[in-house]
């Protein structure tokens, strides 16, 4: 213990070169896990966290990834994230989330993230009592946030004849280096240069989350705050760079990536909050606003990079929970687009094997709900979408229905445009051709699948009288190979067999 606390002394103690500190932090690193188990932990703690703030508070923030100093600061801060959340540490938490809450606004990118990794830990496990810093918390999320246009124009629309660089004004991983996100290496000199936490981007992706827990913490004292954060939002999603900048030959688009992924967090956060706030969203003042928001998710589904599923998936979440309200008929003017499954779905193969399923359940409910406004066009282009599913083998028996159920509560709006326009009877039509041949591929293929499964094991090998034909003739004419079956255009053209999906949703309830 005594060359424990010598180590320690040696961290702040102003004689002794940043590389001494350094091994002292490391050696306390290596013998944290005995120091915890053992009956000297709490005496321990007493010495260490003064001495852990003390350094942190005292010394300057780095933005050299490989100085000593930055090591250092950063090792200090993984060994207040490694302590134990424990009746030990309690009496300390007020003071270390003083301490981190002060670094947010001053640090860099790498160091920050490890600070909001602690503020998330203690707070879920100790629930502090509201403090001061959690106020001007929020009041830095939204500084940020505000400042979001600057900082896209000072990543991708660099003034003529400027470098492009990164966050906090580090120099920025150009095309071709093979690098994921800002303040990382683009060639052997600015490889260690680190962005300023309160313009990275990768910083700015993990703020809503901690404003979730802060609004589920202290409901009461930040409802008011919080509700800032609304238009904020609307503003956020529809944030693009030029198309002059994307065809750039210097546009980054790992760093476009990241930069998606702080607007689709930040729709996440909108999507937990919407419901508390609705009446707010649909004020006077707020609704052009609300507009815009249909606008930049349509935006943000159509840029989304193809081999990036998880941000499409947590984009379509978020559309989920958004579209339960009464938002959803923002989306009227856009809906064409959410009928286009190569947008919706997107076109590359992992992507369409996670969200399928999600997307076609968040379309058919939103179709369901606001299908009374649809154009008769708008109704063809959903029963051609929902026709094929019908059809299709290759996904979930729960999405076929999900698709029949829809397609029926799309007959009674169908039937009244049939009054003013004789197309909708052909519409209907092609329906009713739709399950007509759904029944007969069940009846000359299912069934007969049944009744085999359904034998006593001495007639196993007798085959069944309903046993299938090779072939089958459709209304049209056409065979029917054994196994599938025929999926008829809704409106004349053929349809597509999409991939498999799953889930299903309350669209296809009836009303």
């Amino acid at each position: 213990m005594s060359k424990l606390r010598s180590h320690l002394a040696c961290l702040v103690d102003p004689a002794t070169p940043d590389e001494s500190k350094l091994k002292a932090a490391q050696e306390v690193s290596e013998n944290l896990e005995n120091i915890v188990n053992s009956q000297h932990y709490s005496n321990f703690l007493e010495t260490a966290i003064p001495i852990f703030l003390q350094l942190l508070k005292d010394g300057e923030p780095q933005f050299t990834a490989d100085s000593h100093s930055q090591q250092l600061r950063k090792l200090v801060l993984e060994l207040i994230h490694r302590l134990p959340a424990n009746e030990q540490l309690k009496g300390h938490v007020k003071v270390i989330l003083t301490g981190m809450f002060l670094l947010l606004e001053v640090e860099n990118e790498e160091n920050v993230l490890v600070c909001l990794r602690i503020i998330i830990e203690l707070h879920k496990q100790f629930r502090p009592s509201l403090s001061p810093e959690i106020m001007r918390f929020l009041m830095f999320v939204k500084t940020v946030y505000t400042e979001l246009p600057k900082t896209m124009q000072t990543l991708f629309e660099p003034l003529e004849g400027e470098v492009p660089t990164g966050v906090g004004g580090a120099a920025g991983p150009g095309p071709g280096s093979g690098v994921s996100g800002q303040g990382e290496e683009m060639t052997k000199a600015p490889s260690s240069t680190l962005p300023k936490a309160a313009s990275s981007l990768k910083v700015l992706a993990e703020l809503p989350i901690i404003v979730v827990l802060m609004y589920q913490l202290y409901k009461q004292t930040v409802h008011s705050v919080v509700g800032e954060f609304i238009p904020l939002t609307m503003k956020t999603i529809v944030l693009q760079p030029s198309q002059k900048a994307k065809l750039s030959p210097n546009f980054n688009k790992e760093l476009y990536v990241d930069f998606m992924a702080v607007q689709i967090k930040f729709l996440s956060f909108l999507a937990y909050i919407i419901r508390i706030y609705q009446s707010l969203v649909l004020e006077e003042k707020l609704r052009v606003m609300s507009t815009s928001l249909s606008i930049g998710m349509v935006a943000l589904l159509r840029n989304c990079p193809q081999e990036v599923a998880h941000l499409r998936k947590e984009l379509l979440i978020a559309a989920r929970h958004i579209l339960a309200t009464d938002l959803r008929n923002k989306f009227l003017p856009c809906i064409d687009h959410l009928f286009d499954e190569n947008l919706l779905i997107g076109s590359g193969w992992t992507t369409r094997e996670s969200v399928r399923s999600l997307a076609y359940s968040i379309l058919a409910d939103l179709v369901h709900h606001i299908r009374a406004q649809l154009s008769l066009a708008q109704l063809s282009m959903a029963v051609q979408l929902f026709s094929k599913n019908v059809h299709d083998d290759t996904i979930p028996v729960s999405i076929q229905m999900m698709s029949c159920k829809l397609l029926l509560n799309l007959v009674e709006c169908i039937r009244v445009k049939s009054e003013q326009d004789p197309a909708a009877r052909d519409l209907l039509m092609k329906m009713m051709e739709v399950f007509v041949l759904k029944f007969q591929a069940i009846a000359v293929y299912q069934i007969p699948e049944l009744f085999k499964q359904c034998q006593p094991p001495s007639e196993a090998g007798v085959s069944p009288n309903l046993e299938a034909p090779p072939t089958s003739s459709t209304p049209n004419g056409e065979g029917v190979k054994k196994g599938s079956s025929p999926a008829p255009s809704a409106s004349g053209n053929g349809g597509a067999v999409v991939e498999e999906g799953e889930g299903s949703s309350g669209g296809g309830k009836e009303q």
